[in-house]
């Protein structure tokens, strides 16, 4: 009963019932879904969080985290420390950047735009974690590395996880620091619609290498 509870929990999951980011009924309705007991619907929803779909966060609930069972690297990721995801998150975004501003077209300036707009529109952190995946996600795109799309796709899962412990930390991230960074997110964009490599560089480090610095001053992280 346990293997049909997961079969059809997988199968929710992947049609779409519950996109990436939904957080799935309480107990007794998931129960009542599944139709099996509280037992067994509990069982499977442990064997999904192995499997990396599903992720239980403490005093909020179990939430889905990938359409599919994920690899063991992706499980690591995952388990990897803020400061460890954020300083490969650099130096990936950095070189997307750099090559998005030699390589963007008008239909990605236009995408880019509207992107960044739609962050600064964002009305909670759960909407701004993924209106600013998807910026940066376009800027990787606008790049035109088959590649670097493909790395920035397997590590988003860990940027989400990241973006929302950071985001959770008033510390970190407070309305001081949220305005800085959204200006750096402005001159990325104006850097790469005009063209200036060096520019989106400057602009990425400035919204990443700010956060390292202050995680450092935290403790967070090797100096």
């Amino acid at each position: 009963m346990v293997e049909e509870a997961v079969a059809e929990l997988r199968r929710l999951i992947g049609t779409g019932e519950w996109p990436v980011g939904a957080k799935l009924p309480g107990e007794v309705e998931l129960s009542r879904l599944l139709g099996v007991g509280r037992t067994t619907s509990r069982e499977a929803v442990r064997a999904l969080i192995a499997d990396g779909q599903l992720a239980a966060r403490h005093g909020s609930g179990t939430y889905v985290v990938a359409a599919a069972p994920v690899s063991q690297f992706d499980r690591e990721l995952r388990r990897a420390e803020v400061f460890d995801v954020y300083e490969v998150r650099a130096a990936l975004e950095v070189e997307a950047g750099r090559l998005a501003a030699r390589r963007r077209t008008r239909e990605d300036v236009a995408a880019l735009r509207a992107a960044l707009a739609a962050r600064d529109a964002a009305a909670d952190p759960d909407a701004l974690i993924e209106a600013d995946l998807d910026l940066h996600r376009r800027v990787v795109l606008a790049a035109r590395n088959p590649v670097l799309v493909r790395l920035f796709d397997s590590f988003v899962d860990a940027l989400r996880e990241a973006a929302g412990q950071l985001l959770a930390d008033t510390d970190l991230h407070g309305a001081e620091e949220q305005h800085a960074i959204g200006r750096a997110h402005h001159a990325l964009v104006e850097a790469i619609a005009a063209g200036d490599p060096d520019a989106a560089v400057e602009a990425t480090r400035g919204n990443l290498d700010r956060t390292l610095d202050e995680l450092r001053a935290e403790g967070v992280g090797p100096r």
